[in-house]
């Protein structure tokens, strides 16, 4: 946690130290001295005693100024402990002091900057992104006015990490560079230093993880204290990991495992200081991560002793609840009843004493913490009834307080073990309580403190996940009802948001989602990968939601999905694309064939999951012909408003641009793209089209002035690009640049009239998803939603350039016949096929629609 001087900018240096357990009420003290109590117990996590101080430090102080900042800090201190009322109430107070005063006092503009300041943390802690900016310009403002410069930055800082959440990514960018030019100025050392690391860690949690790295390493040599350099260790440590898990989640192993490398050497540099512990904490999760099974235990083996030296209050709470769930990672995997030399008595011991360290601080999250996690531990050691009992406790002490981040972890818990006891009914209902906790939690996950923050996959997909299996495995022999089919698709179409909001950083306003579609030719198709089945849910027009299984093991179709999406970008392996081809089409299109046959289908919108989104679906073959063959169109398409059916306008107006020339960029060679003037000026002919902007004139400079000049209702770039689930390693190619998903999104965003009117159709020629990436399309359905463009068209893998010429070519012709976007596509393929002879799926199957396919 950075020092209460980095939030409210209010020096804590020199504060009396509160002797270790010490939790008397203050009655004799005076008012200053309260205060500065208040600031080392806030410093040392212990909320509610530094509440209480500044409470009475308000009642006692006689000037209004003095009163104003207290309340302002008590305001801070109620929010830490979940309790937002009284957070409010104080804030409140505090500016109807300041209110009374008149602003030329000596001292007011300080005072009121820190209450700001104040005000748009707790702003920014309930989702409120643009109210926290507002604030915190106004901090700025008053901060200058007090000659205070490290408030000043710290409050640039902060707008810059409100602006990348409400998705104003260059704008942030601009003003996160004035920040770091006027710290790189600064004489202060010790503001340059803590400047720096502030700078470093806003960065890393907007997702700008290597510019987080350089400024945290520029930070470490500039560190005044062996404290201050091990904090900037352990930023450096957290942001490696992040990259590691960036690069394994895209497929690239061999550097994600020299990123956790990194990640392991700051840890380790960071043991022999007073954050040992937490150092010491994240190594040994790391090392659980990377498969460091042995050296993680003897890392662990050291924690229950320095836990037991460190202070009392939170942070030894919160260490205590670290050390629990890692000694459960050790001992599940290893299948051991112990580790540490600790059995599960012991551990549950450690943490029946946290929680009573919680209980005589009146901190009821923390309290909440150590029993939600000791009923964890009761439920991987089979005692289901003490498990039970305790969890519910746990969930009693946050009735009254803002905890969505907590309350989801206990109600599955609570799911997870009304689960193992057979009890289907009580499961269920804590597993749609947490997914509704959840609900609140994805629209606030930018601003959820230090302490709670989690992993996407690891602590949110799995809730979804296991909701969906329950709903759809009855008691009996029957088939789920349509209730619990409804609930299914709900579940995962809110993990789809989920997942795209966590993939952008920020909501996605303004969309909500539908509860069916209305296209009485379109079918849509549910897939969903369980642990011992294939799933489908299909809705026809005018019917029930349908069920269908195929009763095979996850990691069988996750296999078979994997070699298939392999196998397709090499010409060669056509044999093998067939085989895999036909085993998913007896998966996913076999059991409804019957149904489809029975009405007059032309398109099957999937709503796939996970994996399933980077499969071409229209590649699937029965044995005699493939999909399209078949006289389905496909097209992928989440059930947002977005993506909802509506007829195209009947003329586009297109714009055109791109790159062929050979560029070496950074590291990464790109080669010629021959046939990009012949293409664009072929669609010219067809469609009406903006002036193109070719080879040295696509910038990002002439692409935004013509956007804005010219409005348009479709994009056509052919121009190099990768897609990945990394929003860090999606970009496009502009002449001796990359375009990346910031810059991109705020482009497509000005092609569509600054977002009034929602771009038709963005056209990516010669773009390509990450290889290895199994979520990759996840990058095209996010510049889709955050830029309301209704429909994306773009290649799997790396187009082949004659062939892609004359696919995009011919899909035009068909929109200007007025076919809809998903029947062009497919007949653009057939014509590929049957008029050019490329029958080699390597080469036809290549393109994916995403969104609306009308």
């Amino acid at each position: 946690m950075l020092p209460l001087s980095a939030i409210a900018h209010e020096p804590a240096a020199g504060a009396p130290l509160v002797a270790q357990g010490s939790i008397s009420g203050p009655t004799s003290s005076s008012p200053r001295t309260l205060f500065e109590q208040g600031l080392a117990l806030y410093e040392a996590e212990r909320f509610f005693e530094a509440v209480e101080r500044w409470d009475t430090a308000a009642q006692r102080f006689d000037a209004p100024l003095d009163q104003a900042l207290a309340l302002a800090y008590g305001a801070l201190g109620y929010q830490k402990l979940g309790r937002l009322d009284d957070a409010s109430t104080q804030l409140a107070e505090s500016f109807a002091i300041l209110d009374a005063l008149h602003p030329s006092q000596p001292g007011y503009a300080e005072i009121r900057a820190k209450a700001l300041n104040i005000q748009g943390t707790l702003q920014w802690g309930q989702g409120q992104f643009d109210n926290a900016f507002t604030a915190w310009q106004e901090a700025e403002r008053f901060y200058q006015q007090a000659e205070q410069p490290q408030g000043q930055a710290i409050a640039q800082l902060n707008q810059a990490k409100a602006l990348q959440a409400l998705g104003l990514s260059q704008q942030a960018a601009s003003l996160l560079r004035d920040v770091y030019g006027s710290l790189s100025s600064q004489s202060n050392r010790e503001l340059q230093v803590v400047g720096l690391q502030y700078l470093g860690s806003v960065l890393r949690q907007v997702g700008d993880l290597e510019a987080a790295d350089a400024l945290l390493q520029e930070a470490l040599p500039l560190a005044s204290s062996p404290q201050q350099a091990s904090s900037i260790l352990l930023e450096l440590g957290n942001t490696n990991r992040e990259q590691g898990d960036r690069l394994q989640a895209t497929g690239q192993g061999t550097t994600a495992e020299e990123r956790y490398q990194a990640a392991q050497g700051y840890y380790q540099q960071a043991l022999n200081s007073d954050l040992s512990v937490e150092a010491r904490l994240n190594l040994v999760s790391l090392l659980i991560q990377t498969g460091q099974l042995e050296d993680a235990v003897r890392y662990l083996d050291a924690l229950p002793a320095l836990i037991a030296q460190s202070p009392l209050g939170r942070q030894r709470i919160r260490a205590t609840v670290g050390f629990a769930d890692r000694w459960l990672q050790v001992v599940t995997q290893r299948q051991d009843s112990r580790a540490a030399g600790l059995t599960n008595r012991q551990v549950a011991q450690m943490l029946s004493q946290a929680a009573r360290t919680a209980q005589a601080l009146a901190d009821r999250r923390a309290e909440s913490y150590a029993l939600g996690q000791l009923g964890k531990v009761y439920e991987r050691s089979g005692q289901t009834a003490a498990a039970q009992q305790v969890t519910q406790v746990a969930q009693l002490k946050l009735e009254g307080l803002d905890a969505p981040d907590i309350q989801y972890q206990w109600e599955w818990q609570l799911g997870r073990i009304t689960a193992a006891k057979g009890d289907r009914p009580s499961a269920l209902t804590h597993y749609e309580a947490a997914v509704a906790s959840l609900q609140v939690v994805r629209s606030n996950l930018l601003s959820i403190n230090a302490d709670v923050q989690f992993s996407f996959r690891d602590n949110v997909e799995p809730v979804y996940r296991e909701f969906v299996e329950l709903l759809l495995t009855s008691d009996s022999a029957n088939k789920p009802s349509q209730v619990e089919l409804e609930k299914a698709l709900s579940a995962i179409d809110r993990l789809q948001l989920a997942e795209l909001e966590n993939y952008l950083g920020c909501d996605v306003t303004g969309i909500g989602q539908v509860r069916a579609v209305v296209d009485k030719t379109a079918a849509s198709i549910y897939p969903i990968v369980l642990s011992d089945r294939l799933a489908i849910i299909a809705q026809l027009p005018g019917q029930e939601l349908s069920y269908y299984e195929t009763l095979v093991p996850a990691a069988d179709v996750l296999a078979v999905l994997a070699a298939f999406r392999t196998d397709l970008a090499f010409p060669d392996r056509t044999p093998e694309v067939i085989a895999s081809a036909k085993t998913l089409y007896d998966w996913l299109i076999r059991p409804l064939d019957a149904d489809l046959q029975q009405q007059t289908i032309e398109t099957l919108v999937f709503v796939p999951d996970g994996p399933l989104r980077n499969v071409p679906m229209a590649a699937l073959f029965d044995g005699e012909q493939y999909l399209i063959q078949k006289g389905y169109a496909t097209a992928i398409a989440p059930r947002l408003e977005l993506f909802l059916p509506n007829a195209a306008p009947s003329a586009l107006r297109v714009s055109l641009g791109g790159v062929g020339l050979p560029q070496e960029i950074g590291d990464t060679r790109f080669p010629t793209i021959e046939k990009l003037t012949e293409e664009l000026d072929r669609i010219a002919q067809l469609v009406e089209t903006t002036p193109p902007l070719l080879n040295e004139s696509f910038t990002v400079d002439n692409i935004q002035q013509q956007l804005q000049r010219s409005p348009v209702s479709a994009i056509h770039w052919k121009t190099h690009g990768i897609f990945s689930s990394d929003p860090s390693q999606t970009y496009i190619v502009g002449y001796q640049q990359r375009i990346n998903t910031a810059t991109l999104n705020e482009l497509v965003a000005t092609g569509s009239q600054g977002g009034l009117e929602p771009l038709e159709l963005l056209v990516l020629s010669a773009c390509e998803t990450a290889r290895g990436d199994s979520r990759a399309v996840l990058g095209l359905a996010g510049l889709a939603a955050r830029t309301g463009t209704r429909s994306v068209v773009s290649a799997l893998w790396i187009a082949l350039d004659t062939p892609n010429t004359e696919f995009m070519v011919r899909f035009y012709e068909l929109l200007a016949e007025g076919m809809t976007k998903a029947e062009a596509v497919r007949q653009a393929q057939l014509a590929l096929i049957e008029e050019y002879g490329y029958t080699t799926p390597y080469i036809w199957a290549n393109y994916i629609l995403v969104g609306n396919w009308l």
